[in-house]
């Protein structure tokens, strides 16, 4: 039995973190290898040293087991989830999901309406799971490979100001 399905879910914390964390943490995401996929730390400093921006990082003890990062990308009301994973061992342990739900907190907490997150058709389970958390596929960016394709999610928060809350 591995470590991670050992662990209570009581002992991991999130936390906010740096962009070098989080990049980090990518390195050792499977699904993030191969030279098209894979961003170097210049790339993570660069898009996450917006003020916008948030890191936020999954800790069992003194080890990242997983990340979520995005920023204010499109400067319209919305925020996009730019990256984000969980370490191959510590899957299954309601990580991606804690960090979810950390991240869209986050969120609405700094008055966006709208949460944008983008995937490649590959990534079944992150499709899968955006479906499970309410978002919904706002637009397909067609490529040459299908399982290239971008699919772009999205997510709306409802504010007090919502005109849909006056029906």
């Amino acid at each position: 039995m591995s470590v991670a399905s050992e662990t209570a879910p009581e002992e991991l914390s999130i936390r906010e973190g740096s962009p070098a964390e989080a990049w980090a943490v990518a390195e050792r995401i499977g699904e993030f290898g191969g030279d098209a996929d894979r961003y170097g730390r210049e790339i993570y400093e660069t898009r996450l040293a917006e003020p916008s921006s948030l890191v936020l990082l999954a800790m069992h003890g003194d080890e990242l087991v997983g990340f979520k990062a995005g920023y204010d990308r499109y400067r319209d009301g919305s925020w996009y989830s730019w990256m984000g994973g969980v370490i191959e061992p510590w899957r299954g342990r309601g990580i991606a999901q804690r960090l979810l739900d950390a991240q869209e907190r986050w969120v609405r907490e700094q008055g966006y309406e709208l949460l944008y997150v983008k995937t490649r058709n590959r990534h079944k389970r992150m499709i899968a799971f955006l479906a499970a958390n309410d978002y919904d596929v706002l637009r397909v960016e067609e490529k040459s490979a299908i399982q290239e394709t971008r699919v772009l999610f999205c997510k709306r928060f409802i504010t007090a100001n919502d005109p849909d809350l006056r029906r």
